[in-house]
């Protein structure tokens, strides 16, 4: 079961109150991670313009020291994954604590913006590509047109001159072997215009110099967020645990369920340990940075 709970029985109350303390400790041993800072970009027509980014370098960092200080929690290392524009970066721990296990998690959630670093190369590539896309245009139509003529020609000496569209489209449909022999025809189309494939291999050098020229800036807003927002996309600052109950040592059987008014005292209290070795971590890495 994922904290906080909703119950009000001493082990709710205090496992709340913990995971509360975690909250607040990982915002304010991370917010100065997530400081902004302004950046000069150029946008696709040439404007110049300055947006925030914050450094992930330093959040890395950040989870790696964690990750070191936290003594005695399995952690999967630093993680990072993607859908479109929306990114994350994470660390993982887990923890067992008498007979039950806990699972902490702790990321962000951000967007990436793309833009130009300020390089003239972009005005001028952007240019060519122009170009390119004119010749292009005039290189297909002559295609097109060398096309019409050579299928019209085929279609004339294999019997097929006077058919209609819709005709010629159900013989196509059912004969392969006349499907094949016309589409051979057109591709050979292809190898009396050299310059098609110059024009192609030129279009893919340029969007290659494009992309060499772009910059990432990271958005995020320095907030927390619960899992549920985590999983709608919201931008910000992440962190959930987990408690199972360890079914089985040996075959590593847990039970998602809690039934948090049969915990005793006793196994309150080892759970209370573990979550605050995870508090005192988090403020130590605080009043560093505050030294």
């Amino acid at each position: 079961m994922r904290l906080p709970f909703k119950d009000k029985d001493y082990f709710t109350n205090n496992v709340n109150s913990a995971f509360e303390n975690i909250r607040s400790a990982y915002l304010r041993a991370i917010a100065p991670q997530l400081t902004k800072k302004k950046v000069n970009v150029m946008l696709g027509n040439g404007s110049i313009i300055q947006s925030d980014t914050i450094d992930l370098n330093r959040i890395i960092v950040f989870y790696q020291n964690l990750i070191n200080a936290l003594k005695g929690w399995t952690t999967t290392g630093i993680s990072r994954s993607n859908t479109d524009d929306l990114h994350r970066l994470y660390c993982q721990f887990t923890q067992t604590a008498g007979k039950y296990h806990l699972h902490g998690y702790f990321g962000i959630q951000f967007h990436i913006l793309q833009y130009y670093r300020i390089d003239k190369s972009v005005i001028t590539i952007q240019k060519e590509l122009a170009q390119i896309v004119d010749k292009a245009s005039e290189t297909f139509k002559s295609m097109a047109g060398r096309g019409n003529d050579i299928l019209s020609d085929e279609l004339e000496r294999i019997g097929y001159a006077n058919i209609g569209s819709e005709e010629l489209f159900t013989e196509l449909f059912e004969n392969r072997t006349l499907f094949e022999h016309l589409e051979g025809k057109a591709m050979s189309i292809e190898n009396e215009f050299p310059e098609f494939e110059e024009i192609h291999q030129k279009k893919i050098q340029l969007f290659s110099e494009l992309n060499n020229l772009l910059v990432e800036l990271y958005q995020i807003s320095p907030v927390s967020i619960d899992y549920n927002k985590l999983m709608q996309g919201e931008e910000g600052v992440v962190i959930y645990f987990d408690i199972e109950t360890i079914k089985n040592q040996k075959t590593n059987e847990k039970d998602s369920y809690i039934n948090s008014k049969r915990i005793t005292i006793d196994s309150t209290n080892q759970i209370l340990s573990k979550l605050n070795e995870v508090e005192k971590t988090l403020q130590h890495i605080v009043n560093d940075e505050q030294s």
